[in-house]
């Protein structure tokens, strides 16, 4: 905490002071400390009460005072030697009257106690004696109050440091501070602070330090923060928008809340076009001006008649010249430095009271002429920000690479249409449903929410290219991230599960074809489903409540851990992709087996080339759902390791190619290109009475010529993709042939 430490020196500087009040010893001077006390008001006969001399007090305490009330202020100009006031743990006390002239007060300070309203402390210093020399607070502490509005003209003072935190401040009104002289200015923890006016902090050129932590502002006004030299608004998620580095013309270090507000601050030319051209103009006209008058003072010197100089004969004669004319010069520039910052004052105190911090103007002025003419940098200034862009917040768009940004259109294409298709088909048959159907349904819902994911993504780095930063505010705290990230979990949750279902159906189905008790029911399969769609929405809802974000990144995926919640989401994730996957291999390796495969004794010609179709195509689904789960599992385990072995830059190429890899792959594996959506299909074509010569086209493609056990006249029944090996070896299982048929590999 930026001004914690104060309350802590003056309880030391008590503790020090009041060894010489204890035994009411006389001295030059002592500090005043009451401690537990039952005072209702604090006057100067309470004081003398507790065996204080009023005029050799230089530091009052006041602590753990539940019933004080109220603080008989002309009392104070008593104690003519008072430096500091000290007052904490006075709950009843509310309003302090405004403050006479205190000539000798360096700190004020009341903390944890019940202030509605910030004292007056503008006159604090308005006798002062010293006309030569400007007195000033080094501190103001009125942290952990119930202060709800700042009182005009209140802290019109001249103040080293200024700390209203963790009150109840909802809004910083216009010229608040005018007038003032504040070097350092804390807001930290004003969690109702929501509105600063533009003109809060105006008419104060002399603020070096500002904290807005912990408060609710949406914007950051700029006038009166030129030469702001620290910056912190930490755990502040509101702020929206953070200004151009051009308006900060002393910022050297800023914490802030959002990585992309320091990209902003990184790549000024695309965070704000407009002001990086107007400083362009500025330094091309700087240029411009230095080399003309470089050149005129070439022709000036050109034109110089030559000078004869003699070595003196006394060499320090020489060197007190050189230093005489040195020192002329110094006091020139001095001499114009003052002229054109007369109104500051001067800054210096007697030996007692110490100095007042070192007015940043003067570091301006110095800057200012010296580096007017090629000494300045082209290049703008470089901030220490944090928190710095990290491989999860990189400043890149959302797609990054420009080949990425084109490819992902044709991943989308693939998986919406595909989807499309495979829906609009099976939910418009009005054939018996079944498993399968009812399964298939459900995988291409799901995959097709992953499509909406990457439409959501593409659209998204299209609106910000070139300065996604200036939208990720939006974006990633925006419903639109959190819509994304629940489809991407959703989907990817869903797909898992149905995928699983549907290979333990297939399982069943082919290899128990002669056993009808051992098929999984329709009625048994909406439940399995109802059962995933809870799951997948409960995995998607998650962060949703807190638990990971999908905010952490552009691409908003829940990929940040921060506690152990997090890192059990996580796991538990790619536990149950890993877990997804091992039961679909096993069950391909024993539906492989009960068709035959690997068996020799003497299977040729249509057997064995069904044989060797189908273990491509259960090849080909187990390799689609690895390369799918196994790349996004590896980084993200290894992630979840403290190790992480890829960056959200190159794991994007991850999401675009691999992620929806069964998004695309499914409608085509495990529908599209199967004997029964096509039936289904060329059926939906022929109810809507169009395209006539693709129905006929089918048919006589699927009639098999006609032989004396068939009637030539009607089509034959459609055999499963499996049909030679599963016609072989369950003849007498013909009348579930139509339940095999659409269940393809």
């Amino acid at each position: 905490m930026m001004f914690r430490g104060l309350s802590v020196w003056a309880v030391v500087l008590v503790l020090i002071d009041s060894r010489q009040a204890s035994g009411h010893v006389m001295s030059e001077s002592v500090s005043a400390v009451l401690h537990q006390t039952n005072i209702t008001r604090l006057t100067a006969k309470a004081i003398h009460a507790a065996g204080y001399h009023l005029h050799r007090i230089e530091h009052l305490s006041i602590m753990d005072a539940p019933k004080l009330e109220h603080i008989a202020v002309e009392d104070l100009t008593k104690m003519p030697n008072l430096k500091s006031l000290f007052i904490t743990q006075a709950p009843r006390l509310h309003r302090v009257a405004p403050l006479p002239s205190l000539p000798e007060l360096r700190t004020f300070i009341i903390t944890t106690s019940g202030l509605l309203e910030v004292p007056n402390l503008s006159h604090v210093h308005d006798n002062k004696k010293d006309s030569n020399s400007l007195a000033y607070l080094q501190a103001i502490d009125l942290e952990g109050n119930h202060i709800k509005r700042l009182s005009p003209h209140a802290l019109r003072v001249r103040a080293d440091q200024v700390s209203l935190n963790y009150n109840l401040i909802e809004e910083v009104p216009a010229f608040a501070f005018k007038n003032a002289q504040i070097s350092k200015l804390s807001f930290r923890g004003n969690t109702k602070l929501k509105h600063i006016d533009d003109n809060a902090f105006a008419a104060n050129l002399l603020l070096r330090q500002l904290d807005l932590s912990n408060t609710a502002i949406t914007s950051l006004p700029t006038e009166g923060l030129q030469n702001l030299e620290t910056l912190r608004i930490e755990k502040t998620p509101s702020l929206k928008y953070i200004p151009s580095i051009y308006e900060f013309q002393r910022l050297q270090k800023a914490y802030l809340t959002h990585h992309f507000h320091c990209c902003a601050f990184r790549f000024p030319e695309r965070h704000n076009p407009t002001r990086h051209k107007l400083y362009e103009t500025q330094i091309a006209i700087m240029q411009a001006k230095c080399q003309q008058r470089s050149e005129e003072e070439r022709q000036r010197r050109s034109l110089e008649p030559i000078k004869v100089y003699t070595v003196p004969q006394n060499t320090n004669d020489s060197l007190e010249d050189d230093v005489s004319t040195a020192t002329t010069s110094d006091e020139y520039d001095g001499n114009i430095m003052d002229e054109y910052f007369s109104d500051s004052g001067s800054w210096e105190d007697d030996e007692d009271q110490g100095q007042f911090h070192e007015p940043v103007n003067n570091t301006l002025r110095i800057g200012s002429i010296s580096a007017e003419c090629g000494n300045f940098s082209i290049s703008p200034r470089k901030v220490e920000c944090t928190p710095a862009p990290d491989a999860l917040n990189p400043c890149e768009d959302v797609m990054g690479w420009s080949w990425l940004r084109a490819s992902v259109w044709f991943v989308i294409a693939a998986a919406v249409v595909g989807n499309v298709a495979v829906l609009l088909v099976l939910l418009t048959n009005h054939t018996e449903l079944t498993v399968p159907r009812f399964l298939m349904c459900h995988l291409a819902f799901s995959d097709l929410c992953t499509g909406i994911y990457l439409f959501m993504l593409a659209v998204v780095d299209l609106r910000s290219y070139g300065e996604f930063f200036n939208y990720a505010y939006d974006w990633q705290y925006g419903v639109g991230c959190k819509i994304a990230g629940f489809l991407s979990v959703f989907s990817g949750q869903l797909s898992v599960i149905t995928l699983t279902i549907v290979t333990l159906e297939r399982w069943f189905a082919i290899t128990y074809a002669i056993y009808l008790e051992r098929r999984i029911s329709l009625s048994a399969a909406s439940k399995i489903m109802i059962g995933g769609w809870l799951y997948s929405f409960l995995m998607a809802g998650l962060p949703l409540a807190g638990v990971s974000d999908y905010s952490s990144t552009s691409i908003c995926l829940p990929v940040e851990s921060k506690d152990v919640g997090d890192a059990v989401y996580q796991g538990s994730i790619f536990l149950a992709s890993a877990l997804a996957w091992v039961t679909i291999v096993g069950c391909y390796v024993q539906i492989y087996r009960s068709l035959g495969g690997g068996e020799s004794y003497g299977r040729r010609g249509a057997a064995a080339a069904a044989e060797r179709r189908i273990a491509n195509k259960m090849a080909l689904l187990i390799g689609t759902d690895l390369l799918c789960w196994a790349p996004v599992a590896f980084f993200g385990v290894t992630a979840l390791a403290g190790a992480p072995l890829v960056d959200v830059s190159h794991g994007k190429v991850l999401l675009v190619f691999f992620y929806p890899l069964n998004a695309c792959a499914n409608p085509f594996l495990y529908a599209i290109l199967t004997k029964q959506y096509r039936r289904d299909l060329m059926t939906l074509i022929a109810r809507t009475g169009h395209c006539n010569w693709l129905v006929e086209k089918y048919k006589l493609a699927t009639t098999p010529p006609p032989t004396a056990h068939t009637n030539p006249s009607a089509p034959a029944q459609l055999m499963p993709l499996v049909d030679s090996v599963t016609y072989q070896r369950s003849q007498s299982g013909q009348s579930q042939s139509k339940d095999t048929s659409e269940v393809p590999l």
